[in-house]
């Protein structure tokens, strides 16, 4: 199969798991930089930098709740946002003071952002679904391949990861998961146990306008990657991180697997704020993750 059509059959995919996780982010903050909702945090809140009026804020997380249903293409999304926010006065260049230090700061609405905003949410929304997907089915497809688009704008780091092959388990898709970057592209597929010993992935040329066309054998990889970490200072916090190379920061988790821990701690809250007896009962019938 070629990556074209993997990416297509991809798209197929179910909107079911990405919806749940868009709505399962319903928590909406208002935030004066990218970085003050920073990566796991988005497994419950949504937040788009320096919108700060909660009701715009909730226009558009549902706008794109129902976009990822089905109901609304990305064209339609932002002709209506674009309509809101012009309506709202806040469409083109405004002006808002951030809390945390009193300065007056720009914000810019306009269609580039919008796609970006679009983009990045809709793509972590299916990464999730993707991959409570894959740990469904790991019993039978323990393996995950990265796949890039092997076009001239794939990151040169990125690029090395394609056609990568590891365990489903493997610590490497805690930091790795697609999408590991802004605009970035990138897609995993899951593996049988069959495939994987095969040892290679069948990449047919032209094989969209031609069911004939000539099959090329690429070998997969499966040598674990050394991934170098660079130090990044998060302006908003101080904290020093170490992020992997190849991975704007705030890029560098696993969005399934931080909506499945967030969803661990709203049980235990939930659990630790119950009627003691009501809270031990549910224990008693497994409503616990940890």
């Amino acid at each position: 199969m070629s990556a074209a059509s993997e990416f297509a059959q991809l798209h197929k995919l179910t909107p079911a798991g990405a919806v749940a996780a868009l709505q399962a982010r319903g928590q909406l903050s208002v935030s004066y930089a990218w970085q003050d909702v920073w990566q796991e945090e988005h497994g419950l809140q949504f937040t788009v930098s320096r919108l700060a009026r909660l009701d715009l804020l909730q226009a558009v997380h549902q706008a794109i709740v129902k976009s990822v249903n089905g109901d609304l293409t990305r064209k339609d999304w932002m002709d209506d946002i674009e309509a809101l926010l012009t309506q709202a006065g806040w469409w083109g260049t405004k002006a808002v003071t951030d809390p945390a230090d009193g300065d007056v700061k720009l914000t810019t609405f306009d269609p580039a952002r919008l796609r970006l905003i679009y983009d990045t949410n809709t793509r972590q929304a299916y990464a999730t679904g993707l991959w409570e997907r894959v740990e469904r089915a790991k019993r039978t497809h323990p393996y995950l391949r990265y796949i890039t688009r092997r076009d001239g704008r794939v990151r040169h780091e990125h690029a090395a990861w394609d056609n990568l092959v590891l365990p489903v388990d493997h610590p490497f898709w805690k930091t790795h998961w697609p999408p590991n970057g802004w605009r970035c592209r990138c897609r995993v597929m899951s593996m049988s146990q069959a495939e994987y010993d095969r040892g290679y992935s069948i990449e047919r040329q032209g094989a969209e306008r031609d069911a004939g066309a000539q099959g090329v054998y690429k070998r997969f990889n499966t040598q674990e990657p050394v991934v170098p970490l660079r130090e990044y200072v998060n302006p908003r916090t101080g904290e020093v991180l170490q992020v992997p190379e190849g991975i704007d920061p705030g890029f560098a988790y696993n969005p399934g697997q931080a909506r499945q821990q967030a969803m661990r701690q709203q049980i235990q809250s939930k659990l630790a704020a119950a009627v003691p007896a009501l809270g031990q009962a549910a224990r008693d019938a497994g409503l616990h993750n940890g």
